[in-house]
């Protein structure tokens, strides 16, 4: 018998908010298992905690409190914590790596700064160049050394280059060697217990495994005989980068098709099993963070009203004023888009609408200027929007839902956005 699948949302939401409730909808596919949770923060009120769909095949429900595995959304909280260590004075983000890393110092690096590392403008991000197989990325010692050997792909500080995989391990290893411990003591004793939290992971205790969804991969398509059909082509894939790299150089555009493949897929990618507990125990601070949306959003709550929730101050107001900072607004070299990148984060994208309010505009519905955090492949995202006191974090273990991956962290951004701002004009 197939498995039973829901679409009600399970969990509380406020009154105000309760166009979040048709957003996350747009998280579950219209058939077959998936699942999605969201959890908001507004001035510093838990104002939604939901959960929708399924957290397996086997049709076991999604809860608020389940855990997903949320690909690069982790690297939001990873740059928080670096900012919470440079807040404490004890890294400065315009000193060299090689400062406090000194193999880092290698092929050409010994200048390149914390800030141009976090801000993605290092030129460290070619997978390729560091491992030869995917089970590299378990050794956290042999990813590092490697970086620190690694020659970058472009003179460093000039372009942007999104780090994919390769932040995790380069911010990771500057804090463990600036502080002397341990990347996931750190994550502990700086966020998580500060804040209460309990579903805050990067590198997953066995005793939480039981909480973790089932994340749905996509298969590559195959042919009648069995054979992926990725694997039957690949001169025709590469001539299609190829091709991509000559129009975009052709059109004066930084961005390069064959320099994303390399930042995007290391070797042997198509047989990571997400779900495997070597990868979620694994600590790789740039891909397999595990949460729970509301342990996220209490971090981004903590952000968007001046570093402090429920007397707990994360950061000074002054760091989250650095952190929010636009270090490019153009195309880089690996994402096709303009991601607004900040120290460590990005701007979040929504629709809306500009109006004119008592003789004074303003945009409804659009994410502010200030608004950063981080999104992951395939819909999940947290984030920070100080202007308004919001904070939102939603989970999916599902890339695609009634809409495609990460078109869905747009509308709930959406409706998060004039929701707090109907909230506002009422008060």
């Amino acid at each position: 018998m197939p498995p039973v699948i829901t679409r009600e949302t399970r969990g509380f939401v406020a009154p105000e908010f309760a166009p979040l409730v048709r957003a996350l909808e747009l998280y579950v596919p219209a058939r077959g298992p998936g699942g999605a949770v969201l959890s908001v923060h507004h001035r510093g009120q838990l104002v939604a905690n939901l959960a929708i769909g399924t957290r397996d095949r086997a049709g076991a429900l999604m809860q608020p409190e389940t855990l997903i595995m949320s690909l690069s959304t982790v690297k939001g909280v990873t740059a928080t914590l670096l900012h919470i260590i440079a807040d404490r004075g004890i890294i400065d983000l315009a000193a060299p790596v090689a400062y406090y890393w000194p193999e880092f110092a290698q092929a050409g690096k010994r200048e390149i700064t914390v800030h141009e590392l976090v801000s993605h403008r290092a030129g460290l991000y070619m997978l390729p160049d560091i491992i030869e197989r995917i089970e590299d990325i378990y050794d956290w010692e042999h990813m590092v050394s490697a970086l620190a050997r690694a020659e970058p792909a472009h003179a460093p500080g000039r372009d942007l280059g999104y780090h994919a995989w390769t932040f995790g391990w380069l911010v990771g290893e500057l804090l463990q060697r600036a502080t002397r411990a341990s990347f996931s003591d750190l994550l502990r004793e700086c966020i998580s217990e500060p804040l209460g939290l309990t579903g805050c992971y990067i590198g997953l205790p066995d005793q939480e495994h039981h909480r973790v969804a089932q994340i749905m991969q996509i298969q590559a398509p195959r042919s009648e005989t069995g054979r992926s059909l990725v694997t039957r082509a690949p001169a025709l894939a590469q001539a299609g980068i190829e091709l991509g790299s000559k129009a975009a150089r052709a059109l004066g555009l930084r961005f390069d098709p064959a320099q994303a493949i390399r930042a995007m897929a290391p070797p042997g990618l198509a047989q990571l099993n997400l779900n495997a507990p070597a990868f979620l125990r694994a600590v790789i601070p740039s891909v397999n963070g595990v949460f729970d949306a509301l342990s996220l959003s209490r971090i981004y709550a903590a952000l968007a009203n001046g570093g402090e929730l429920d007397g707990v101050r994360l950061l000074s107001r002054a760091a989250i004023d650095r952190a929010r900072t636009d270090q490019s607004a153009g195309l880089g070299r690996v994402i096709p888009f303009p991601l607004r990148v900040k120290m460590g984060y990005h701007r979040p994208v929504s629709l809306g609408v500009r109006v004119s309010l008592l003789g004074r505009d303003r945009d409804l519905g659009i994410a502010s200027a200030d608004a950063f955090g981080h999104f992951g492949l395939g819909g999940s995202g947290a984030w920070a929007d100080p202007e308004r006191e919001l904070s939102v974090a939603v989970i999916t273990n599902c890339f695609v839902g009634r809409l495609p991956g990460d078109l869905r962290t747009v509308g709930v951004c959406t409706a998060a956005n004039f929701s707090a701002d109907r909230r506002a004009q009422a008060d």
